[in-house]
Order: C-alpha cells, then sequence, then structure tokens
C-alpha cells in the first residue's frame, strides 16, 4: 500500500510539474512584442542657421515698391575737395509727392542723406563723390525711411542759360524714361518710369524688394564736367565723377529723383 501511494505521489508532481511548464512555453511564445526590440526613432537633425534662412526666404513673397519721380533742390554744395564720408547731404522737394499706398510727401519735405564716398582729385586726377538719400523729414519733425535714385540734374536757375538745362528738360544719367518694349530689353529688369508734365508726379515704378543689378551707363549732366552714374537697384543714389578735377555740384542744383517711402519692417536688398 505504502508502495502504490508513493506511485500516485511521483505521478501528481511529475503531472503539476508538466502543467507549469506548458503554461510558462505558452506565456512566452505567445508574447513576443515583451522579447523583440523596439525600433529606433528617427530623431530628424537640426536645421542650420543658413538653412533656417533660405527656407524663410523662400517662404516670404516678394514685395513690389512704387517709385515715382519727383523734384528737388540740392541745400549745400557737394566738393570733392572738401566733402568727407559721413557728411549730411540734403534737399528739399518742389512739389507735393503722392506715392501709390503710401503716405504723401508734402512739398519741402527735407530728403535727408550722407555722403558714402569721396576721392578727392589729386595731380588732376580724376573724383568721386558717392551720395545716399535714405530719409525724408517732414514739417513737424516726422522721418519716414526712404529709397531715392537721383536720375538727373540742372544747374541752379541762377546758373541756367538759355536751352541748356531748362527747368523740367535736365540730361539725366541715362535711366529709361518709358516703358519697356514687350519681350524685354530696354528699362532695367523691375520696372520702368514714365515722363513727367508740368511738375505732375509720373506714372509710378514697380522695384522688386529682392533685386540686383548694376547701375545704369554713364551720361552727362547739365552740371558742367560732372558724370552721374544711378540706378534703382543700387543703395546709394547717385555717383558724381568728374575727369582731372575735383566734383563740384552748387547748391541750388535742381534733381530728378526716383522715390519712394519703404515700409515699415522691409528690408531692401
Amino acid at each position: 500500500m505504502n508502495l502504490s501511494i508513493r506511485r500516485m505521489w511521483a505521478t501528481g508532481t511529475c503531472a503539476a510539474l508538466c502543467v507549469m511548464v506548458g503554461a510558462a512555453w505558452a506565456q512566452r511564445t505567445t508574447s513576443p512584442a515583451s522579447t523583440q526590440p523596439q525600433p529606433m526613432q528617427q530623431q530628424q537633425a537640426p536645421q542650420t542657421d543658413q538653412a533656417q534662412a533660405q527656407q524663410a526666404q523662400q517662404q516670404t513673397p516678394t514685395r513690389k515698391l512704387e517709385m515715382v519721380e519727383a523734384k528737388a533742390t540740392l541745400d549745400k554744395t557737394l566738393d570733392a575737395k572738401k566733402a568727407k564720408q559721413g557728411d549730411p547731404v540734403m534737399a528739399k522737394l518742389q512739389q507735393d509727392v503722392q506715392i501709390p499706398d503710401a503716405q504723401t510727401l508734402p512739398k519741402n519735405t527735407v530728403l535727408e542723406g550722407h555722403v558714402d564716398q569721396v576721392q578727392a582729385s589729386e595731380h588732376k586726377s580724376d573724383s568721386v563723390i558717392v551720395v545716399t538719400f535714405d530719409k525724408a523729414k517732414l514739417k513737424d519733425g516726422q522721418e519716414l525711411p526712404i529709397k531715392a535714385t537721383v536720375i538727373a540734374l540742372s544747374q541752379p536757375p541762377s546758373m541756367q542759360q538759355p536751352g541748356a538745362g531748362a527747368p523740367g528738360q535736365p540730361m539725366s544719367s541715362g535711366m529709361p524714361m518709358s516703358s519697356a518694349p514687350s519681350g524685354g530689353g530696354g528699362a532695367p529688369s523691375g520696372g520702368s518710369m514714365g515722363g513727367t508734365s508740368g511738375g505732375t508726379p509720373s506714372q509710378p515704378m514697380s522695384m522688386p524688394q529682392a533685386s540686383a543689378g548694376g547701375g545704369q551707363p554713364q551720361g552727362q549732366t547739365a552740371v558742367p564736367d560732372v558724370t552721374l552714374k544711378s540706378s534703382i537697384h543700387d543703395h546709394s543714389s547717385a555717383t558724381l565723377t568728374a575727369k582731372g578735377h575735383n566734383v563740384h555740384v552748387p547748391d541750388g542744383t535742381q534733381m530728378q529723383v526716383a522715390l519712394t517711402i519703404v515700409p515699415a519692417g522691409v528690408t531692401l536688398q
């Protein structure tokens, strides 16, 4: 009898062990997620400053500024022998200037600028003065950022001779004064400028916010022995040169200017 009990005990223990082992094996085979390694998540490399700048530039729409013609009078003489880099340069508008979608610049608004570069004549060498007008100061003291390009110069009324440099007919820098023909050519990329009549602002000229390009061909002005080079695509307003002597542009000189107000937050490139 004792032998029978021992056999039953051994058989029961064996069965219990088999059940436990089987359950453990079933749990192991039915839970692959607990044993298989999880895939690693890829981390996106941070963008460089240059890539971010390029992406921002692509997302920013191109904006055009409308430029109109205006007439102004130079307030102080420009002389390459006396001028220094940083010297202030001022001119006063002769008329009201209405710029599309912008504030009107009334007559006598002061265009403020500075000398960017000056090279005096030495031993009869050539001379250069580069000027930039970048602010318009109203009568109430308000200052507005502007983009201005000098497109023509003529002598002060007191120095003008009949048939030469008469008011409204200055000799220009070569900047196109009419629309470009269909299919390209003529005016520089970005727009053109119409003529004026009786001091009335001309048709607006479109200038891309992001633009590049060289200046217009040099052209003689009505100011004796002074050559003007300018372009709406240049940051500067005018480059004045004289061969063999110092540039001398007297106060009261009449300037024809392409002008616009730069909106807040807009940076010209």
